[in-house]
């Protein structure tokens, strides 16, 4: 057995960001190469490469890598403005079989609060979206670092989130396309479908280490061993047809004790090609609720990042989510369609991307005045950004830019 089975990476992951490590191009050296279909094909390949090897190195040489990168990757603020986002979060579902205790989405009440629409994205909207990144990234010369098939519900709850992955990766949009699931709903033929989609990650959100806190926490399961189970045939049948599916198995501290943290090393080493142990999120709206159990949260969900007091979001400038039904939020943590700029139904990507709305948008968060709209106000998520991505000390420069955009 080599050691990439029996020693899985160990970090920490924002949810919401590239896989670590995995080399991160500036757009504004990109824009400069060649747009020949041929040299971007090439391009792609050599960070296939590039990601795969990465993943095959030693531990310890990993975890050097990925100390420079953090220390060396370019800042936010210099790349400003992107001709189009780092990253893209698309919505297959946003119901859930779970109702876990940390999740917005698991409050009823809440939900109805705030309005939020139940469902399920059309697949014509779905390829809709497609086509139009493809003509954005055709026209930039490069693709998305990441285009994430997952917001606020369970994706395999979609009858065909395989063939929604294989229509994204045949596009050729982003550098990577990934998912994640509670892994409860996996079947041996799902799981068949997912690897010959071609999708590069899925992500594993582990709820619990047993049955009895699967079932406080999620309110609806508790078959730990299947879960479990899942995973194992998943990250087995990939192997046996040496698939590049990267399989990462994470868990959020909602007070775990050492044991269990250490029962889930344990348990899913064998499984995985990467662990996490991801700390707990307020999300957005913050003040409703306390998504943190409690808990006393001191970094953001990388589980490195301090908290620290923000004034200006970086996620309106690298980022969309696009919920199921097109309405276009500003981040993936806009569990309240609090943050809506624009709607894929009636407009297009690059549309919203370059609209007035989300300029305007931006403006609000750079001219300091962030607490205007309600869902950003008091905000936890803001908070644990890594210091690459900060903007404040840049805010003046900016807002002169985005005012004359």
């Amino acid at each position: 057995m080599n050691e990439e089975v029996t020693r899985p990476e160990w970090i920490g992951i924002d949810s919401c960001s590239p896989l670590e490590g995995q080399p991160q191009a500036d757009p504004r050296k990109v824009l400069t190469m060649s747009r020949d279909p041929l040299l971007l094909g090439q391009r792609g390949q050599v960070r296939s490469f590039v990601r795969d090897l990465y993943q095959r190195l030693p531990l310890p040489v990993r975890r050097r890598l990925k100390v420079f990168r953090h220390t060396h990757e370019t800042p936010l603020h210099t790349m400003l403005p992107l001709p189009l986002p780092e990253t893209i979060h698309i919505d297959p579902s946003n119901l859930c079989n779970f109702r876990c205790v940390f999740c917005p989405t698991a409050d009823k009440e809440l939900l109805a609060s705030v309005h939020r629409p139940q469902g399920m994205m059309d697949f014509d909207l779905f390829t809709k979206i497609i086509d139009e990144l493809k003509s954005m990234t055709d026209r930039q010369g490069r693709r998305l670092s990441l285009l994430h098939l997952y917001k606020d519900g369970e994706p395999l709850i979609h009858r065909r989130f395989p063939e929604m992955a294989a229509y994204a990766k045949r596009a050729d949009v982003a550098e990577l396309v990934s998912t994640t699931s509670n892994g409860a709903l996996l079947t041996e033929e799902l799981s068949i479908k997912l690897i010959e989609s071609g999708l590069d990650q899925i992500r594993f959100s582990i709820i619990h280490v047993n049955a009895d806190g699967y079932r406080r926490l999620t309110r609806t399961f508790s078959d730990y061993e299947r879960v479990r189970a899942n995973i194992a045939f998943l990250h087995g049948e990939k192997k046996r047809r040496k698939s590049r599916l990267h399989v990462l198995v994470k868990t959020n501290d909602s007070g775990l004790s050492e044991e269990e943290k250490g029962r889930f090393v344990k348990d899913f080493t064998p499984l995985a090609d990467m662990l996490t142990i991801d700390t707990l999120m307020g999300w957005s709206l913050s003040e409703v609720k306390d998504f943190t159990l409690g808990v006393a949260v001191a970094t953001g969900m990388d589980s490195v990042s301090p908290l620290r007091e923000r004034r200006v979001c970086p996620e309106p400038f690298a980022r969309l989510a696009v919920n199921f039904d097109g309405q276009v939020s500003v981040c993936c943590v806009d569990w309240s369609y609090g943050t809506i700029v624009g709607d894929l139904r009636t407009e297009t990507l690059a549309e919203v991307w370059n609209g007035e709305k989300l300029r305007e948008f931006r403006l609000t968060h750079l001219e300091g005045r962030r607490e205007a709209i309600p869902a950003c106000a008091h905000c936890q998520y803001i908070m644990g950004a890594p210091l690459r991505r900060d903007l404040d000390k840049h805010a003046s420069r900016l807002a002169s830019i985005y005012r004359g955009a």
